[in-house]
């Protein structure tokens, strides 16, 4: 995976995070992001890199607690051998400055994996209830970022994504009560654009895209998450091919609909097209796989938005039908 991944989303760290949640939105702690927690991610990127490069692996495949072996583990004399990846264009410094710094940074980086390593086990902890079939994976970066992705910003708050997919619902229920109590009288191009979105939302995911292996006839995460990129690039198509139509404007109920769920919808295609390539060298079983790269995090986001798919698909199976009643 890219190896900016690494350097986006890893840089967690217990005094960050805990300033971060206590509210302490001043100078002060911009300073000491700046000044530790940026820096220390930054070390602990190259760590992690440098774990993926010697083991062959994918960034996104490196157990994130090896990273310790580069970081005053038994690795440390290797981690600014060459080669070292790219640095990044527009971003201040070098690895040589990283390099002088390390003694600096070093006790912060660790303390970032020891914060992920803790958080994974408490937020991994309700599998242990409902299947004990499987030992814990190990945390894996790249199930670590799509956590962080699916998660919320603080502790104790809703996930990041919660907000849009509520904005959404709200803008369904909206049209469907101007539509059930006659307020809204829906057009000859909503209800054809209604009736071309239909299909595709009331088909759930595709059990051969990807191919499901042999022995499994249920959807698994993959298609699901593969089913709502699907659903996104087809309402995407429709507000493309009614464009200008009065009753697919952005003000419109159906129109202010669909972009809202469009909006919601977005947030997680990196991560489903980052799983798909996964999926494309996946090892083990299916559910191996499955344990190890979809946390629970960002289980919860796929079936909100099944949720909201299912809320649209009822709408338009009420406007694709005119003698249907309300």
């Amino acid at each position: 995976m890219a190896w900016q991944l690494t350097q986006r989303r890893i840089g967690y760290s217990p005094g960050d995070m805990d300033a971060y949640e206590a509210g302490e939105h001043t100078p002060e702690a911009a300073s000491e992001r700046r000044r530790t927690w940026l820096p220390a991610s930054r070390l602990l990127a190259l760590a992690l890199w440098r774990a993926a490069h010697d083991a062959g692996l994918l960034v996104d495949d490196v157990p994130v607690t090896r990273a310790l072996w580069w970081m005053g583990g038994a690795r440390a004399d290797d981690l600014f051998t060459q080669p070292l990846p790219p640095w990044d264009d527009g971003v201040v410094g070098n690895w040589a400055r990283v390099q002088e710094q390390y003694m600096a940074m070093e006790d912060a980086a660790r303390d970032v994996v020891a914060w992920h390593t803790m958080a994974e086990a408490a937020e991994s902890r309700p599998y242990a209830d409902s299947d004990n079939t499987m030992p814990s994976p190990v945390m894996l970066l790249g199930a670590r970022c799509r956590t962080i992705a699916a998660g919320p910003y603080q502790d104790g708050k809703p996930p990041r994504w919660q907000a849009a997919e509520t904005f959404a619902s709200e803008r369904l229920d909206a049209a469907f009560v101007g539509l059930r109590s006659g307020l809204w009288l829906p057009d000859d191009d909503v209800r054809k654009a209604a009736g071309v979105l239909h299909p595709t939302l009331a088909a759930g995911p595709d059990v051969e895209s990807p191919p499901l292996p042999d022995g499994h006839s249920n959807p698994l995460w993959i298609q699901r998450l593969t089913h709502t990129e699907h659903v996104h690039t087809t309402i995407r198509s429709v507000l493309n091919h009614y464009d200008g139509k009065a009753g697919l404007a952005a003000h419109s109920p159906f129109g202010y609909a669909l972009r809202a769920t469009l909006a919601a919808l977005a947030d997680i295609l990196p991560t489903a097209t980052e799983l798909e390539r996964l999926w494309a060298h996946r090892g083990g079983t299916v559910g191996q796989w499955e344990r190890a790269r979809v946390p629970r995090a960002l289980r919860q986001h796929v079936v909100a938005l099944e949720k909201l798919i299912s809320e649209l698909c009822c709408l338009t199976e009420l406007l694709a039908d005119p003698d249907e009643q309300y």
